[in-house]
């Protein structure tokens, strides 16, 4: 399959043509945990609190509801958002607007939701959010899921699946052992994240460890163009790339590395909007591009930056940030959507998170077959009680009598 106009327009057009009232918005902020601490170049991260957008409406009388999960993590070591101001935004101002933009009521199609960007800018996360929570009610009202709204074939085969390890910590028995056991299950490809101190020799011992494995090294920004020359160490270990070695708004340095490693050059953080990822291409900053859709500002932006890469044969990845089953489900359609042969972030949330928001797959999870959800809507519906429980915070916002 090869993501084309149909699937972008597709998308856009989503509840074009539905007249779904929506009567209230509903913004929640839910506290998980980890099952191991992840370790970057930026910090450690033991817990994952997640931010929900949650829409209820009627369609001729018949109630219907969406989700849409915020990426925003714990802190602003990552992103500029993290989980407060990311809240604050769909509380105060995004959830508000889309009331207000809501005609006579009536929920607003993908394409005209895009009135509201302009009105937080700095916020691609929160309105990834959003946008996911109006497509996510539009696809549940129809009954239809988001891989078939991409046009994704029953018959289309697995996709692969990466898994992410974070540093080492100097534990290099520990980081073989996660590695070993994650090679046994069948992932596809290994991320090992990596930092001044803890790159050359995890990577080495990984490499000699497992010859043939599917293995990148993500720095996280970690390094500067002075490091050029030790980051041609890396070269050695045949990676699949190097993602995002320096600072998101240095894309000068990663064309500059990528001119001096043989090692393709992936990016990440740099690339937060489609024509981002044109810049990045047309200067050289990267060969190999890692798409995540909450940093883009949404699917829509995602779709574009995919289908320019398609066409220009440049690889493509989907990222991940430790999401819930149901955005991960998302994010395993749209890595279907794109036909790239690279594996993604796409492990169960269950490997990762003590608790997941959605009911346990059945059968078992198994990386070497994972497929796309085919349940109406983004991903396989959330359990309310297991919302409930873990929901730490909540803020309702209604329609009210005058709205429209």
């Amino acid at each position: 399959m090869v993501l084309g106009v149909d699937s972008v327009a597709a998308w856009s057009q989503l509840g074009a043509d539905a007249a779904i009232r929506l009567d209230g918005v509903e913004i929640r902020l839910v506290e998980l945990e980890l099952v191991h601490p992840v370790r970057t170049s930026r910090g450690e991260h033991r817990r994952r609190p997640v931010v929900l957008v949650r829409l209820v409406g009627d369609d001729g009388g018949v109630p219907v509801g969406g989700w849409g999960e915020c990426a925003a993590l714990a802190d602003a070591t990552y992103d500029r958002e993290d989980v407060d101001s990311a809240f604050s935004t769909l509380a105060e101002t995004l959830g508000p607007a889309l009331l207000s933009l809501a005609k006579e009521g009536m929920l607003p199609s993908i394409g005209a939701l895009e009135a509201l960007r302009s009105l937080a800018p700095r916020a691609p996360l929160a309105y990834a959010a959003l946008e996911m929570a109006v497509a996510d009610t539009h696809l549940r009202a129809t009954g239809t899921s988001f891989a078939d709204l991409m046009g994704v074939s029953r018959d289309q085969g697995p996709v692969p699946v990466g898994a992410v390890v974070g540093e080492s910590g100097g534990d290099l028995a520990g980081l073989l052992e996660r590695i070993d056991a994650l090679v046994a299950q069948g992932y596809a490809r290994v991320k090992m994240k990596i930092g001044r101190d803890a790159d050359v020799e995890p990577i080495g011992a990984v490499r000699r460890a497992h010859p043939g494995l599917f293995l990148q090294a993500d720095g996280n920004e970690d390094y500067t163009e002075a490091d050029i020359d030790h980051l041609a160490e890396l070269d050695t270990y045949a990676l699949a790339c190097l993602e995002q070695p320096f600072a998101r708004g240095d894309l000068g340095a990663h064309a500059h590395l990528a001119r001096r490693i043989t090692t393709p050059v992936c990016l990440d953080e740099s690339l937060d909007s489609p024509q981002m990822v044109r810049s990045a291409l047309e200067t050289g900053a990267c060969s190999v591009v890692c798409v995540k859709p909450s940093r883009l500002g949404g699917f829509g932006p995602a779709l574009e930056a995919i289908r320019f890469c398609v066409a220009s044969s440049v690889p493509v990845w989907i990222g991940g940030m430790f999401e819930t089953g149901f955005a991960r489900a998302a994010n395993i359609t749209l890595a279907a959507a794109s036909g790239s042969p690279w594996p993604g972030d796409l492990s169960p949330a269950d490997s990762y998170l003590r608790q997941d928001l959605i009911p346990a797959a059945v059968p078992a999870y198994d990386p070497r077959t994972v497929v796309p959800d085919r349940a109406p809507g983004m991903g396989p519906a959330l359990d309310q009680a297991t919302v409930d429980r873990h929901t730490a915070r909540i803020v309702h916002l209604d329609a009210g009598p005058g709205s429209g």
